[in-house]
């Protein structure tokens, strides 16, 4: 079902909880070409299951699955720092928002919402690419999977209430999270979660839009359709 008018919304939640790699951010084409990258260089591919594995991992447990995975003799930590020297630069000068995405939020706080993120990225990575892009004085909490603990990723509801907390929230039936992996949509509707997927040709793994739209409360193709 398409998500309501935030006017309408606005009735029944209090808080909006975003991801930001292919939710708000048009961001996954980049990891998906450090993925190619960094598995090419050692003689293997990326596949649709290693996408959708990874994305919903903190980059320290991705680390440590791609090295399970494929049996790297590098550590976790080389592979991190490889990783973030690849994409550094993208963040802090040229990843964007999604089309709609700035207009989508800043009607939303206009509204009296209020607004976090949260999000499998470095904080390094998230924070300056939010405010580069102008929009990181619209959250009241930018949460990461660093902030949860070893072992975290969002096919847990964790981040997700520590996101609704943070933000001022405290009932999960009064939030919507916004997401565009599978695994993760899941997550956030484990926790008592309202749910939009939000369509991105990566996140959408190995899954048809229609799939991932039966799966969500709502759904939103694109942000400059919605109000």
């Amino acid at each position: 079902m398409s998500i309501p008018s935030l006017k309408e919304l606005h009735r029944d939640v209090d808080v909006l909880i975003f991801d930001l790699d292919g939710t708000i951010l048009d961001s996954l084409h980049v990891w998906n070409q450090v993925d190619i990258d960094f598995l090419g260089k050692r003689g293997f591919e990326v596949t649709p299951e290693y996408t959708e594995a990874v994305t919903r991992l903190c980059i320290r447990d991705a680390a440590d699955y791609t090295r399970q995975l494929f049996g790297l003799e590098d550590t976790p930590e080389e592979i991190m720092q490889e990783w973030n020297d690849m994409v550094n630069e993208y963040y802090k000068k040229h990843i964007m928002l999604k089309k709609g995405a700035e207009q989508y939020l800043r009607k939303a706080r206009s509204e009296g919402f209020r607004l976090a993120a949260a999000t499998a990225l470095f904080r390094e990575n998230a924070e300056p690419c939010l405010k580069r892009c102008g929009v990181m004085e619209l959250f009241d909490a930018v949460i990461t999977l660093d902030d949860i603990g070893s072992r975290a990723d969002k096919s847990d509801p964790a981040i997700y209430i520590r996101a609704m907390q943070s933000a001022g929230g405290s009932d999960p039936a009064r939030a919507v999270v916004y997401e565009d992996v599978p695994l993760c949509i899941k997550g956030a509707g484990s926790g008592g979660f309202a749910t939009c997927a939000v369509y991105d040709p990566i996140g959408i793994g190995q899954n048809t839009w229609e799939d991932i739209c039966r799966m969500s409360d709502y759904c939103i193709r694109n942000f400059e359709d919605v109000n």
